[in-house]
This record gives C-alpha cells, structure tokens and sequence, in this order.
C-alpha cells in the first residue's frame, strides 16, 4: 500500500484516527499532571567490631562480614532474593515504580553476574510524598538494625564482638525526581507520533472492512442473473 492510498484512507476514516488522537492526549495530560516522586537510596554500612569507616581492615570487605549483611538482607525480604536490575545503579524509579521500597545488598555486578563485594545494605524508596518515603525510611533503618542485632544475639556472641551496623549519614537525605521541559515535550512527541502511527494502521483497517462488507451488500442486491437461453420453452 503507498503513502498516497494511506492518507487517503486517514482522510475517509477521520473519525479513528481523531479518536485515537484523543486518547493520546488524554494519557499524556494526566501523566503530566501526575507530578513527581520522592526517592532516597538509604545505606547501611556493617564494618567488624570496633571498627570505624575511616579505618584499615575495618571488615567493610570482609566476605564474612559481606555474608552476614547478606542474611540480614534475606531477613528483611522474609528470605526471598530482591529484584535485580541491569546495573546496580539503577534507580529504583527506573523500573516504573511510584510507591515501594527495595532493600538489597551492595552489588557492584549486572544482571548476569553478581558482585558483592562490600558489607553495605542499600534501601531503595520510591513514594508519593516525603513523609512517607521518610516513614518508611525510618521503618526499615530500624528493621535492619533489629535484625543485625537479634541474629547476633541469638548466637550468643557478646556485645563487645557483635558486627556493628550503622546509617551512612550522607545517604539519609530525600530527593524529588521530576521530569524536566524537555523531556516531557519528548514524551508529548513520542506520544503524538504512536497515535498518529496507531491511527493510520486503524483507519486502513477500518476502511478495508467497510469497503468489503459494502461490496457484499452490493452483491446480495444486485438482481439475480436470467439463465434462460434463446428459443427455449418456458
């Protein structure tokens, strides 16, 4: 089919294409006015007993230390493994999500091979509004502390040889993630393009089935053809 006969079919079938149009912008409208998201990427770092951020050895890549943060992180996701992504800096809100938490450890890998080589926890947040992406902040902050903490405890280790773990204080803060004028008029553009796309691909369709069930309309009316030959008795 050429250009020609495309438009052509858009032009007798206008009515799809300004419904599909409508869609469109109706999607896009409300996706505007959706708004933002407020995200933090919380980490708790699990370092040996006595030890401090700033000093040597201090357990940060211990795989002991790594394997203990670990069973902690299967702790809090009630020992299921949290969702993987292809980069392990991929923000959480990448994936589409607008309210939820993701609680993982520090995985320098990819989707296909994992890599973790430091005793940190990370807290992925996502919410709709600040209070509640520092509620829950707060939430799991204190549920991987209890967690540390009760593990050790229940094996009987002493407090003065527990594996400490403690907040990254630079990690706390809460940010809001919006998108930016261009990057919505891009989206209002791809939006226009799909519909546009989507309503040619609908008007050819629509104009092929009415074309078709037109002609056998026309063919079920058109008077029965007279058979009877020259001469014949009737």
């Amino acid at each position: 089919m050429t250009m020609s006969e495309i438009a052509s079919a858009m032009l007798r079938r206008w009515y799809v294409l300004l419904g599909l149009l409508a869609c469109a912008v109706l999607v896009t409208v409300m996706l505007a006015h959706d708004g933002g998201i407020y995200t933090t990427r919380t980490v708790v770092s699990f370092l040996r007993p006595a030890g401090t951020s700033l000093s040597l050895g201090n357990g940060t890549n211990d795989p002991s230390v790594i394997a203990f943060a670990g069973s902690v992180v299967l702790g809090i996701n009630n020992g299921r493994p949290p969702a993987s992504y292809s980069m392990e800096d991929a923000p959480y809100y990448g994936a589409g999500i607008r309210q939820g938490a993701l609680v993982e450890l520090s995985n320098s890998g990819n989707q296909w091979v994992s890599s973790f080589d430091k005793a940190e926890i990370q807290i992925q947040i996502v919410g709709r509004t600040s209070n509640w992406v520092q509620s829950k902040q707060d939430e799991l902050v204190s549920k991987v502390l209890s967690i540390a903490e009760s593990q050790q405890a229940a094996m009987a280790i002493s407090p003065s040889k527990r594996i400490t773990a403690s907040v990254v204080p630079l990690t706390t803060h809460i940010d809001y993630v919006s998108a930016s004028r261009s990057s919505q008029l891009a989206a209002g553009a791809a939006m226009l393009t799909a519909a546009m796309i989507i309503g040619a691909w609908g008007s050819v369709t629509a104009d092929r089935l009415l074309s078709r069930r037109r002609l056998l309309a026309d063919t079920s009316k058109s008077p029965p053809i007279d058979h009877t030959l020259e001469g014949s008795l009737s």
